[in-house]
C-alpha cells in the first residue's frame, strides 16, 4: 500500500460566514423606532442588549471563519476489495475561543463510507478522530470534497468552511483461487503482431510425411526426397506458447445481478484470478487482457507483477456498456491476436451468435476456451437450462473447451487476510486472561 499521504485542505479552502436568522436586525429596527416615537430607558437597554449580543456572536463566528483548519490524513491511495480505508481527521482551533459544535459533512464516494461526523474542540487546541470503513467494491473513487459547518453559540450566524481538494482512490478486484480450469496451450511463441514468417521460424521439426497438395514447397526436405524419390515434407512440432489473452465480455445486455451478485463481478474476479495465476508461472508467461466496455482496455501481453497491476488497475474501473457485445469484440481483435495464443473468453451470453466469430480465431492458430457465467443461476432459475447445455454441445463439436461458472461459487481469496481481536476468558478460578483470537476476513 502507499504511504500516507497528508491533505491539508487548506490553500483552496472558501470560507463563508452568512446569516442564519434575520431576527435580530427585525428586533433592532423596532427597537430603533420605538425609541423615535416614544423614548424611554427599556428601549435603549434593549438595544444595547441585544446588538451587543450580534456583535458577540459575529466576532465568535468571524474568528471560527478564519482560524478554524481541517486536514485529513489517508493511509494509501490504493487498496483491494475487503481491505479497511483509514482516515485520520484534525480539527485545529487557533482562536482563543472555543468550537462549540462542527459538522463534518464528507462527500467521497466510495460506496458504504461516510466520514461525517459532529465533533466539538477546545480553544487554541485541536481535536483528532479516525474513520475506519471496508472497501466493498471495486473501482475508482475520490475522498472529498469536504465541508465544515459551524455556528456562535447564539445560532445568528452559520460559518461554512469548503474543501474542494480530491484524493482518488484505486479499489482493486480481489484475487481469488480458481476452479480447475484446462487451458488449451498456444502453439506459437512471440508477440501477439508476429508475422507468419516468425511464426514458422519458431517451429522444430520433428519428422516427414509424403507430401500432399497444398503443402507449402518451402516445408519440402529435399534430402529426404531425393532418397525416397518423392517428395517429402516436414513436419513439426511446436513450442508451447507462453502467452495467454483474457477477453472479459463487458456487454450490458447480458449481464445479470446486482452489485458483487452479478455475472459482471464474478467475470471481473475469474479474469483478475486466471491473470494472476498464469503469470505465476514463471517469466516465460505472458498474459494481454481485452475488455472492452464503457471504456476500453487492450493489454499486449507482458509477463511479470507490473503486468498484473496493469491489468488489476484495468479490471477495476471495468464497467458494461451496450456498445461492445462479444461478437463485435472478437471481430475488432482478432486480427490483433496473432497465432498461436490462448484465449480465454469470460461472458455470460448464451446466444451462439459469436460463436462464429470465436471458430475464425482457431482459423488463425489461435486456442479459444470459454468461461461462462451461467446467467441463469443469478435470476433463480437455479440449475443449468437447455440454452447452457446446448452451447456446451455447440462449442463441444468444434473442439472448443467450456467450463460453467455459477452464483455461490465459493471463491477463496488467494492471499489469505487474518483480522487479529482480544476476548477475555474467565478460568476455573475466577481470574480473567486476554485471548487473542484470529478470524479470517
Amino acid at each position: 500500500m502507499d504511504a500516507g499521504i497528508l491533505v491539508s485542505m487548506s490553500a483552496q479552502v472558501e470560507r463563508r460566514l452568512e446569516w442564519n436568522t434575520r431576527v435580530p436586525l427585525v428586533i433592532i429596527g423596532v427597537l430603533l423606532f420605538s425609541e423615535l416615537v416614544s423614548p424611554a430607558r427599556v428601549w435603549i437597554y434593549l438595544l444595547v442588549g441585544i446588538s451587543g449580543l450580534v456583535l458577540a456572536s459575529y466576532l465568535w463566528a468571524r474568528q471560527m471563519r478564519d482560524h478554524i483548519h481541517l486536514s485529513r490524513h489517508t493511509h494509501g491511495t490504493w487498496v483491494t476489495v475487503g481491505d479497511a480505508l483509514d482516515e485520520l481527521f484534525v480539527l485545529r482551533d487557533d482562536t482563543i475561543l472555543p468550537v462549540l459544535w462542527a459538522e463534518v459533512r464528507d462527500h467521497s464516494t466510495v460506496p458504504g463510507y461516510d466520514a461525517g461526523r459532529v465533533v466539538a474542540c477546545d480553544a487554541q487546541g485541536e481535536y483528532r478522530w479516525s474513520v475506519k470503513g471496508e472497501c466493498r467494491r471495486r473501482g475508482v473513487y475520490t475522498l472529498g470534497p469536504t465541508e465544515v459547518h459551524m455556528g456562535d453559540p447564539f445560532g445568528l450566524f452559520h460559518v461554512t468552511l469548503c474543501y474542494p481538494e480530491l484524493e482518488t482512490i484505486l479499489v482493486y478486484p480481489r484475487v481469488m483461487h480458481l476452479p480447475p480450469l484446462e487451458l488449451p496451450v498456444g502453439t506459437a511463441s512471440g508477440r501477439a503482431r508476429a508475422s507468419l514468417r516468425a511464426f514458422d521460424r519458431a517451429l522444430m521439426a520433428a519428422s516427414v510425411r509424403s507430401y500432399q497438395p497444398g503443402d507449402s514447397l518451402h516445408l519440402i526436405h529435399w534430402r529426404t526426397s531425393a532418397h525416397r524419390g518423392e517428395l517429402m515434407v516436414k513436419e513439426f512440432d511446436t513450442e508451447l506458447s507462453g502467452n495467454l489473452w483474457i477477453v472479459l465480455d463487458l456487454d450490458e445486455s447480458v449481464q445479470v445481478g446486482v452489485d458483487e451478485e452479478s455475472t459482471l463481478e464474478y467475470g471481473v474476479i475469474l479474469a483478475a484470478s486466471l491473470a494472476a495465476e498464469f503469470l505465476q508461472h514463471g517469466e516465460r508467461r505472458s498474459v494481454g487482457l481485452v475488455a472492452l466496455g464503457e471504456e476500453q482496455a487492450l493489454l499486449a501481453p507482458q509477463p511479470g507483477q507490473e503486468q498484473l497491476w496493469r491489468i488489476l488497475r484495468a479490471l477495476a474501473g471495468a464497467a458494461a456498456s451496450p456498445d461492445w457485445p462479444l461478437k463485435r469484440v472478437l471481430e475488432e481483435v482478432g486480427p490483433v491476436l496473432g497465432r498461436g495464443q490462448t484465449v480465454a473468453v469470460i461472458t455470460s451470453s448464451l446466444n451462439p451468435e459469436w460463436v462464429p466469430s470465436l471458430l475464425l480465431l482457431t482459423q488463425q492458430g489461435l486456442s479459444p476456451v470459454v468461461i461462462l457465467v451461467d446467467p441463469g443461476s443469478f435470476n433463480g432459475r437455479g440449475a443449468r437450462d437447455q440454452a447452457v447445455a446446448a452451447l456446451q454441445a455447440l462449442l463441444a463439436e468444434q473442439g472448443i473447451p467450456m467450463h460453467v461458472i455459477e452464483q455461490g461459487y465459493p471463491f477463496r481469496p488467494l492471499v489469505r487476510r487474518v483480522q487479529r481481536r482480544i476476548e477475555y476468558k474467565v478460568l476455573g478460578t475466577g481470574r480473567v486472561v486476554p485471548v487473542v483470537v484470529e478470524e479470517e476476513m
